[in-house]
């Protein structure tokens, strides 16, 4: 049997392509530009073009490849293989992705997985969660994405959309989310919101070596270089991240919770009062051995749980 396969990891802005082994390590990797602007039509062309561009570049041949796993943000229907909504990738709503790729991949066995699925199963499978097989998984990015591992088997749902975690509501009446509702964790803790948070406490009068434009990772700086205001929004997002992780612990009874995505950048400014946070608010026997930590495998998290989810279907 063929020991390889194609990840991909679609997103708003790159597509992220890479031949992968049975043992998660990546032979070659690649990313294209989305395009999203350009409709659907040109999406699935660039997925296609990401796939074979790392064929090319493993200097394998696609008798090599076990299939083709691609990792798409939003609400999908995998038996159908349909996005039915991506907010950061509009046009590829009511979309049947798989169909249209399995049609320029003639013979390849292609699957679809939501892309924080792919991957919470990436870091399960060759990541940090290698040795459990409970495992929840939080994306902090652009958004708050979510995946859940329960004994060794992605979390689905009856029709495939469980995990949906920055979803959770941590104000009843709180901010509008880019989802339509009020309140939830992707509103205060994602990276815009977390910037929309800090250009409130500056405009409110609050000190800050920031102005201007600036993004997540400058707070994180800023607050390392001993900003005040920035600390505090860090320590807020931090403490917000972690009473969701609380729910975690009391819903699923994981054995490690995962943070992965570019605010992992920020290192123990976050991971110290999500820390604090589970410590104060979870059961003692929830919380009990739990592992709460950064990712390994970075921003090929999804793309390398793509591949295995390929494999292994």
């Amino acid at each position: 049997m063929s020991e390889y396969a194609i990840g991909v990891d679609l997103g708003g802005t790159n597509i992220k392509g890479g031949v992968v082994d049975v043992n998660g390590k990546v032979i070659a990797s690649e990313s294209v530009k989305t395009n999203v602007e350009k409709g659907c039509e040109e999406v699935v062309h660039r997925i296609v073009q990401a796939c074979e561009q790392v064929i090319r570049k493993s200097k394998l041949d696609w008798s090599a490849i076990r299939g083709v796993g691609i990792g798409s943000p939003g609400t999908l229907n995998l038996r159908k293989g349909i996005v039915l909504f991506s907010p950061n990738l509009p046009c590829m709503n009511g979309v049947p992705l798989l169909d249209l790729v399995r049609a320029r991949l003639t013979g390849v066995r292609c699957i679809l997985e939501n892309d924080a699925n792919a991957a919470a199963y990436g870091e399960k499978w060759a990541g940090v969660g290698r040795k459990v097989q409970n495992l929840v998984l939080f994306t902090l990015g652009t958004g708050i994405g979510g995946g859940v591992i329960i004994d060794g088997e992605v979390l689905h749902g009856f029709n495939d959309v469980a995990a949906e975690l920055g979803h959770q509501v941590v104000y009843a009446d709180g901010r509008l989310c880019g989802c339509g509702n009020h309140g939830c964790i992707e509103a205060y803790a994602s990276a815009p919101a977390t910037v929309r948070r800090m250009k409130e406490a500056i405009a409110a009068g609050k000190k800050s070596i920031l102005s201007g434009d600036f993004e997540a990772a400058d707070i994180s700086r800023a607050a390392k270089q001993g900003d005040q205001t920035a600390r505090e929004i860090m320590e807020e997002t931090g403490r917000l991240l972690g009473v969701v992780a609380t729910n975690m612990l009391h819903i699923f009874n994981p054995e490690m919770v995962v943070f992965d995505g570019g605010m992992t950048a920020a290192g123990d400014l976050l991971l110290t009062p999500i820390r604090d946070e589970v410590k104060k608010r979870a059961f003692k026997a929830s919380q009990e051995g739990v592992q709460i930590v950064f990712g390994e495998l970075g921003a090929n998290a999804g793309m390398i749980g793509a591949a295995g989810c390929a494999l292994q279907a």
